[in-house]
């Protein structure tokens, strides 16, 4: 996978800012008000496994799936140091693996953005819907349609200092509006101060952003019955001021 590929190593630092236990409190408030309090649960696109982790120490019974081999090599070596025995594997999130009969699958930090059309995104689902029991539950996250098209793209600068490193990185983003995409070209340099060493990181990512009205159809034609849609880390509906919102649905009952 050449997306995060020269990423990977620099991911977490990036987003040490992020708080990834009020995102999985969050979640697993929403969870929990759809009749999932607790149970198997499998994080499909889970990057370096800290939300992963942090639903373990919750008492969650978790796997994690990532294309990434550098990320899952990452998210495993974390669960060690944490004493929790996660099976992390690197797979494919749009191929079904062995999981199966989970009481809840999430895919979170816009995984289902990385899917840049219907087919790939219903992949996901269709993987999604493949892990769960009948009456399980899917929550997932994306790039709100109605925010991109409102706020439009722009170039950004994130510097990060963490001794003796320092990261500074651009995001340089292409809106490709006729596809509904937009092309983010990150570049990286990771300088160690001590040393006095630069190192320049290229990575491209290609962003689908989505509206509620197409994911539900989708989750639809696999096997899905949509609950949900709202502003991310809210229950309102999401606005214009909304980049991300999330979607719930639940797998259909066996007949």
């Amino acid at each position: 996978m050449s997306v995060f590929a020269d990423y990977a190593p620099w991911y977490d630092l990036l987003y040490r800012d992020k708080d990834y236990a009020a995102e999985v409190d969050f979640v697993e408030g929403r969870l929990r008000d759809h009749g999932i309090p607790s149970g198997k649960l499998l994080d499909l696109g889970c990057g370096t496994g800290v939300h992963a982790i942090e639903f373990a120490r919750r008492g969650w019974e978790v796997a994690g799936v990532d294309l990434s081999a550098d990320m899952i090599a990452r998210a495993s070596a974390r669960a060690a140091q944490a004493g929790l025995k996660i099976p992390f594997r690197q797979g494919d999130a749009c191929e079904a693996g062995p999981e199966r009969d989970c009481d809840a699958v999430v895919s979170l930090f816009h995984v289902a953005s990385y899917q840049n059309d219907h087919k790939q995104l219903e992949a996901l689902f269709r993987t999604a819907c493949a892990a769960l029991k009948p009456g399980g539950v899917f929550f997932f996250d994306y790039w709100y349609g109605g925010a991109v098209l409102a706020q439009g793209v722009e170039t950004r600068v994130k510097v990060i200092e963490q001794a003796p490193l320092r990261l500074t990185r651009i995001a340089q983003s292409e809106h490709d509006e006729p596809k509904a995409t937009v092309l983010v070209n990150y570049t990286l340099f990771c300088e160690d101060t001590d040393s006095s060493t630069i190192r320049r990181v290229d990575e491209t990512h290609r962003m689908r952003y989505w509206f509620p009205f197409e994911v539900e159809a989708s989750l639809r034609l696999c096997g899905f019955e949509p609950a949900d849609s709202h502003a991310w880390l809210s229950d309102a509906a999401p606005n214009a001021k909304d980049w991300a919102a999330y979607s719930i649905a639940r797998k259909a009952a066996r007949p």
